[in-house]
């Protein structure tokens, strides 16, 4: 009397929830069982009624709508922003200009890199030419004296006496054996091999390499640093996609943003992905290929196959998450539900025909034996010729026995 209770109730909260066809089977279903448990014949459970699939539901869950990609637009400077576009959503191309902050400044500036471009080109680099020129000139006329201080000094060692009066009032020493003018001549030798060293490098065409390109290095880093400047100045698209406004921008007044305000959201639609996160353990058991999402959208529900799965820190803690794949033909129903979290319906399929039996029921016929034998138990005691393919959120599948 007590099971008999206990599955009254189960029965009775159960029928609220179910379609008018699938009660009207239910209900006669249990009548017929009623009528063979009334006559004493084995009460086994007729599956000609029940909806025959290829696939069951395993689980109802939030899950996240989210596009192919998504790039967050926020200010890159401080300053005045004026936009070029209605500030409502639309679809914009990669690379087109939403805005930009302060843009009459950066003009100037692009004003003085041009005019920095032109002073290098037509003052510095000549400049340097003509430093190198004075350098070169300044070197050989160096050189030019000491080869007359050195030719002297060796006519003097060649021919001492033809010089003595040179050597009048030297100290003692100095004038015998030529030893002063030998080192003065050696030091003269020393001086001009460094001086032609020093001449070489700077009519090298390395001299050249090394100071052009520092001047133009130094330029090209700070016109690379404008344009950073510039980057961050405008708000461009990055991709094709849907931009939607941020930024509470109002038309007709002075809109001013500090630096990492947020100001678009850019979504690219081509794609269209729904993130389970995958709760229960037992779904990593089944074959990902085989497994399905649906979610309501306004005409019908939108369809999703596995496509890939990735780990994520959900409050605290690492979850695995599958992506599934939308396909394209709903993606237009699917826009509006991107914030937040919908629910999905995650489906299994196990490639063959099956009668998908209410849970409640099969437990109904024989609690003792759910509680004993499980859900073989059930199907092996009251769905004789038949075999258990899978157990979903609502229902097991069931499927006749080869050569049954």
């Amino acid at each position: 009397m007590k099971n008999n209770c206990s599955v009254l109730v189960l029965l009775l909260a159960s029928i609220g929830r179910m379609p008018v066809v699938s009660l009207i089977l239910l209900l006669f279903s249990l009548g017929s069982i009623a009528g063979n448990a009334a006559l004493g014949k084995p009460v086994e459970l007729n599956l000609k009624g029940f909806r025959e699939s290829s696939r069951i539901l395993v689980g109802k869950l939030p899950i996240r709508v989210a596009p192919r990609r998504e790039y967050l637009i926020k200010a890159g400077a401080s300053g005045l922003i004026e936009l070029y576009v209605p500030p409502k959503p639309g679809n914009f191309k990669a690379g087109d200009r939403l805005g930009g902050i302060d843009v009459q400044r950066l003009e100037l500036d692009e004003e003085l890199m041009t005019l920095s471009e032109s002073l290098l080109n037509e003052k510095e680099i000549p400049h340097w030419h003509l430093q190198r020129k004075a350098q070169v000139d300044q070197l050989t006329t160096q050189l030019t004296t000491l080869e007359g201080e050195r030719e002297l000094a060796e006519n003097m060692l060649a021919d001492p006496q033809k010089y003595k009066d040179l050597f009048k009032g030297m100290r003692k020493g100095r004038e015998m054996g030529g030893r002063s003018i030998e080192a003065y001549l050696d030091e003269l030798k020393s001086h001009q091999k460094q001086l032609k060293e020093i001449l070489a490098f700077i009519e090298s065409d390395r001299k050249e390499e090394l100071e052009i390109g520092e001047l133009v290095k130094k330029f090209e880093l700070k016109k690379m640093q404008f344009e950073l400047r510039r980057k961050e100045a405008y708000l461009t698209v990055p991709f094709d996609g849907r931009v939607s406004f941020v930024f509470p921008y109002v038309t007709g007044e002075k809109n001013y943003v500090v630096m990492g305000t947020e100001m678009a959201l850019v979504r690219d639609m081509k794609e269209m992905f729904g993130q389970v996160p995958i709760l229960d353990s037992r779904w990593r058991l089944l074959e990902k290929s085989k497994l399905e999402l649906e979610v309501a959208v306004p005409k019908g529900v939108a369809v999703a196959t596995y496509s890939s799965s990735f780990k994520k820190d959900l409050s605290g803690t690492e979850n695995l998450i599958y992506s599934f794949l939308f396909d394209p033909s709903g993606n237009q129903g699917l826009m509006n539900q991107m914030s937040g979290t919908v629910e999905g319906k995650l489906f299994y399929d196990f490639g063959q025909k099956a009668r998908l039996v209410p849970k409640f029921l099969l437990v109904s016929l024989g609690p003792e034996v759910f509680r004993k034998d499980g859900w073989e138990g059930l199907v092996d005691r009251f769905v004789p010729g038949y075999e258990l393919l899978h157990v979903g959120l609502q229902s097991v599948a069931l499927a006749r026995k080869t050569g049954s």
